[in-house]
This record gives structure tokens, sequence and C-alpha cells, in this order.
């Protein structure tokens, strides 16, 4: 069975009562759901360089100040083989305004959004969202 570690970086920007969410692009893993602005580490990346650069090709903000909140961990069985991922997720909170808009061409997201906190609950979200709000306090 193979074994994968991901280590990815992810931003929770909360404005007027609503988040900002990204949703998953056709053609990759949890397509038409909603998650969190941000995503993978680089090979050599610095993950709070990854972050300013997810971030930003996901949802049009530079970030300049941002904190870390905590650590998200998640073993999955990895759709499409006989292995599991190990997702190691650094959740950092950063106070954001104005309208996103993706930059990133065919890229992993194809929208984002303010989504108001009221209705995540009923917005089709992949299990980050979850995890991040309960290590942000917003639950």
């Amino acid at each position: 069975m193979e074994r994968r570690t991901r280590l990815a970086a992810y931003i929770v920007a909360v404005n007027a009562g609503s988040m900002l969410l990204a949703k998953i692009a056709p053609g990759y893993p949890g397509a038409g759901r909603w998650t969190l602005p941000g995503g993978g580490v680089e090979f050599g990346e610095h993950p709070e360089a990854a972050l300013v650069r997810e971030v930003y090709e996901e949802s049009g903000f530079r970030l300049t100040t941002f904190t870390f909140l905590g650590i998200g961990s998640r073993v999955y069985e990895a759709r499409g083989t006989s292995g599991q991922l190990h997702a190691i997720r650094l959740i950092y909170q950063a106070d954001l305004a104005g309208e996103p808009r993706v930059m990133e061409v065919d890229g992993s997201v194809d929208d984002a959004r303010w989504v108001p906190i009221d209705e995540l609950a009923s917005t089709d979200t992949v299990d980050l969202v979850d995890e991040a709000r309960r290590i942000a306090g917003l639950t």
C-alpha cells in the first residue's frame, strides 16, 4: 500500500459575518465543493510563501499579514488507488476585505466568494472548512 504525505497551508478569513471560500474546479478531487483558499507547499518552499502564493492564485488577495492558528491532520484513502494520503494542513488567519476573484487560469479552483457563516451548514464544503472553523474558534 502506497502512503503519501501532503503539506498544505490555508487561510481563514472572515469579513462582515462571511467566510472566504473557494470552489474546487472540475477534474480535481472534491470538484464542485467549497474549501478554504490555500494549497500545497512545493518542495523547498516555505509554508508561508506557499500560503501567500496560493491565496493570491485562488482569491486575488495579496496577503501581507497573517497569524498562524494551528495544524490539522487527517489520513484519507487516496481516490483511485489502494493507498493512503496523510494531509497536514497549516491553518492561518488574516483580515481581508473586498471582492475575491480567481487569478490562476485552469487551476484547482474556479470560483471564490464570501459565504455567510450561518449558511455554511447548508453549503457543500470539504471537511477542511469545519476543521479550520474549529481551530479558529468559529463553531
